[in-house]
């Protein structure tokens, strides 16, 4: 900022309406001058024309010209030699060189332009003494020239002069009270938003901005200012129930690996070496799950990539691996080809923990069902005890855990269901628990790409 510029808004803002008002009047007092000026002239000289018009007329027939006792001409001859003067010129008693006669030659329609000084040492001051235009004609030897008089022109550009000289200072005061008033009653608003944010901290995100009832461009800052304090809010209390969730779920596994180690150490004729390593393998691979999961939720927000994906293989290859082994039956309905946009490593993942929730939950058997229509739609329905419907969209927080048998979810992070939805989300998706006769039925929804699939 300039030194001589305001730092205050208020003033500086006041300052340059008072500067551009200033600017603005004043270039429209020059131009409209000027307008003035030539309109005033253009008429004086079409005055001056007519005149000398009469007075060719005049000379011609030897009659009175009828001219007014203000006009001033002179008539010369051929040889530059003053013929004939008005006597609004001779009792000025000027010292002044006559016209020059028009050229040899010149046709009887010929008009010229000459400019005539009149000057007096003994009255230099008079407005009279000045160099005028001189419109010319010819009279047959002789040239008759009219002077163009001013008088009119002078007096109404002084009368604009002395009128735009009052009216453009107050013009200027005027915008720069309006501005410093206006400017006043908006930051009044501003002032009250500062105030209120000041007093916002970590411990105090449930403070809000006033809202003015003005709908301007500062009633939607401060709009926007309260609805970003909701979400600092909310994701402020979503992050301490994170931690606080998620200390508990490490703690939990680190309790149990360190007690086990404890009292093996404490006996270790009479422990079992292989059952403590079976059972610290378990608690570290639980620990495994939860942290990785926390790292997945960390990169949330970053775009995912646009390469196309059959969503068909992924789930007959991931249906594949989960019939392995024992455990509920998991049966599948794919429909090919099923593309979508998306990272591949991601929508396996999607698909994965639904299926691994959907198999520690099952009592005997998993359906997969895999449509395609205006989008990709993903079912995948167990036989357990189901979700109630007030908890449908709570099972997707992170580290919740439900009543009843759903609740006893030992092998999962308790994070697995979140992450389902959030890369659903991040492709463009969706992922509810909708109703089933028996069970909880999962159904995932995701934009098709079948441009990229060569399909109509």
């Amino acid at each position: 900022m300039s030194r001589w510029w305001p730092a205050s808004v208020r003033r500086g803002t006041t300052l340059a309406a008072f500067l551009a008002c200033g600017v603005i009047l004043t270039l429209g007092w020059l131009g409209t001058r000027a307008f003035v000026e030539t309109n005033l002239t253009s008429q004086a000289t079409n005055l001056a024309r007519s005149r000398v018009d009469r007075l060719v007329a005049s000379l011609g027939d030897g009659s009175d010209p009828a001219l007014s006792g203000d006009a001033m001409f002179v008539v010369v001859d051929g040889a530059g030699r003053v013929v004939s003067v008005s006597d609004a010129i001779t009792r000025l008693n000027p010292q002044w060189t006559p016209p020059p006669p028009a050229p040899v030659g010149a046709p009887a329609n010929w008009e010229g332009t000459a400019q005539v000084t009149l000057r007096s040492e003994a009255h230099p001051q008079w407005r009279e003494f000045r160099t005028y235009t001189a419109v010319g004609r010819v009279a047959g030897p002789l040239t008759a020239y009219m002077f163009v008089l001013p008088w009119d022109t002078l007096y109404t550009l002084q009368l604009f002069d002395d009128t735009m000289a009052f009216f453009v200072p107050l013009g200027m005061v005027i915008a720069a009270l309006v501005t410093w008033f206006a400017l006043r009653r908006t930051l009044r608003a501003v002032e009250a938003i500062r105030r209120e944010l000041s007093g916002v901290s970590g411990s105090r995100l449930d403070r809000r901005v006033p809202v003015p009832p003005s709908r301007d461009e500062i009633a939607r800052l401060a709009s926007t200012t309260n609805e970003t304090l909701d979400r600092l809010q909310q994701a402020h209390d979503q992050q301490e129930r994170f931690v606080a969730d998620a200390s508990h779920e490490l703690r939990s596994p680190l309790a149990s690996l360190r007690t086990g180690l404890e009292v093996a150490l404490a006996h270790p004729d009479r422990a079992n070496w292989p059952s403590v390593a079976r059972r610290s393998l378990l608690d570290v691979q639980r620990l495994q799950r939860i942290t990785t999961d926390l790292l997945q939720l960390t990169v949330e927000d970053k775009p995912v990539s646009a390469e196309v994906v059959d969503f068909a293989d992924v789930v007959a290859e991931q249906v594949a691996v989960q019939t392995v082994g024992a455990g509920p039956t998991v049966r599948a309905s794919v429909q090919y080809p099923a593309m979508v946009r998306g990272e591949l490593v991601q929508l396996e993942r999607l698909l994965r923990n639904l299926l691994d929730n959907a198999v520690r939950h099952a009592a005997t058997t998993v359906t997969v069902t895999l449509s395609v229509g205006d989008e990709v739609v993903l079912e995948i329905l167990d036989d357990g005890p189901g979700i109630p419907v007030g908890d449908r969209e709570r099972v997707f927080d992170r580290f919740v855990r439900l009543d009843d048998a759903r609740a006893r979810d030992v092998g999962g992070s308790g994070l697995g269901l979140t992450l389902a939805r959030d890369i659903a989300v991040r492709h463009g998706g969706s992922l509810r628990v909708e109703d089933s006769d028996s069970g909880a039925r999962f159904v995932a929804r995701l934009p098709g790409a079948w441009g990229a699939a060569g399909l109509p």
